[in-house]
């Protein structure tokens, strides 16, 4: 008798027999430049119970550094900048912009201000999550892009004090779809309803990324970093298009593990040739089932293996294929591009 299983029961074990690669230790030292290491080290923090412990577990994978995008004004901010000023060659900590005032005269003394002031105390950068474009209106009730122009202060001081932005651009493309059996991240919008913006109130996928661009073609004495593989994981050719534009554009492929290693000859020759403006980072704790997928796709020819095995984590019903990149390629993709980008970590490697 067959048995009837709902599809979250549904965990095939593969039969495949093919080379399985040992990792614990990446070959090379890494910086993981997109983490999110919250107050006293919450969030991330995952199975860590200390500082101490934490730079244990990045030693045993050879990771030296993390930058914490976790800079909130206030208290969650301040603890951050004293964990980058306790452990200097271990955290660089950026300065999570607070805008809420955008629509005020005296924004840019404001920003100036602010950003002067996280500087002066250690700040290696500015984050902006993904509120721009898809959750923050002004006060006519309309969402505000990236490219807005009312951001401008941000921008100019990021380049005046010469750090750079990390700036969150749109969302996987199938989020933006109806969450229906053609929706290849069915499982994930159906845990996370609120993760969906398949509603109409919402800019289109296409409409983010050309404000993205819009982004650095009004600003290129700003270095931006667009995580998640520039927001379009998924479509390779965009992403080489923008690199190719903007000279002051580059990438981390946090969070998108699942969407490169199911495109593998793709991904190798996007890596080779953009090997100067791709960074490593995770967006995940610190944790063998996190970090050494990520070393065996960089370093390995495997085949079909799980990028995670955290099922809340998982974004679509697949494995992954490693890419085995040159020596030369996976030193510049673990820590020589950081600390080309991000000025607070020169000299830490």
């Amino acid at each position: 008798m067959i048995a009837i299983i709902t599809l979250d029961k549904f965990k095939p074990v593969s039969k495949l027999c093919v080379k399985e690669t040992t990792i614990t230790k990446a070959k090379f030292p890494v910086i993981d430049v997109h983490n999110h290491l919250g107050s006293d080290f919450g969030p991330n923090l995952g199975t860590h119970t200390s500082v101490e412990d934490l730079l244990e577990k990045m030693e045993a994978h050879n990771i030296r550094a993390v930058v914490s995008l976790d800079g909130v004004p206030g208290p969650v901010g301040d603890s951050q900048l004293e964990m980058s000023q306790k452990y200097p060659d271990k955290f660089v900590t950026f300065l999570r912009m607070d805008y809420s005032n955008f629509e005020s005269p005296d924004f840019a003394d404001y920003v100036n201000n602010l950003v002067d002031d996280y500087v002066s105390r250690g700040a290696g950068g500015i984050k902006f999550l993904k509120e721009l474009g898809l959750n923050v209106k002004d006060s006519s009730g309309k969402y505000i892009k990236p490219c807005d122009p009312r951001m401008t202060p941000v921008w100019q001081a990021a380049a005046r004090h010469d750090i750079p932005v990390l700036i969150h651009i749109g969302d996987p493309m199938a989020f933006f779809d109806p969450i229906d059996g053609n929706n290849e991240r069915y499982e994930e919008l159906l845990a996370h309803p609120n993760w969906s913006f398949a509603d109409p109130e919402f800019y289109r996928f296409d409409e983010l990324v050309e404000s993205g661009k819009t982004l650095l073609r009004n600003n290129p004495n700003t270095r931006f970093i667009f995580p998640h593989v520039g927001g379009v994981a998924e479509d390779l050719s965009r992403v080489s298009e923008m690199l190719d534009e903007f000279p002051n554009l580059y990438v981390d492929i946090s969070a998108r593990l699942a969407e490169l290693g199911r495109q593998p000859y793709t991904a190798r020759a996007f890596f080779i040739k953009y090997q100067d403006r791709i960074m490593h980072g995770t967006d995940l704790p610190v944790h063998p089932n996190t970090v050494i997928p990520y070393y065996r796709f960089y370093e390995t020819y495997d085949e079909y293996f799980p990028y995670n095995n955290f099922p809340q984590e998982n974004q679509g019903r697949w494995n992954i294929y490693g890419i085995c990149l040159p020596d030369e390629v996976l030193k510049k993709i673990y820590f020589e591009n950081a600390c080309k980008v991000i000025p607070k970590l020169r000299g830490n490697i």
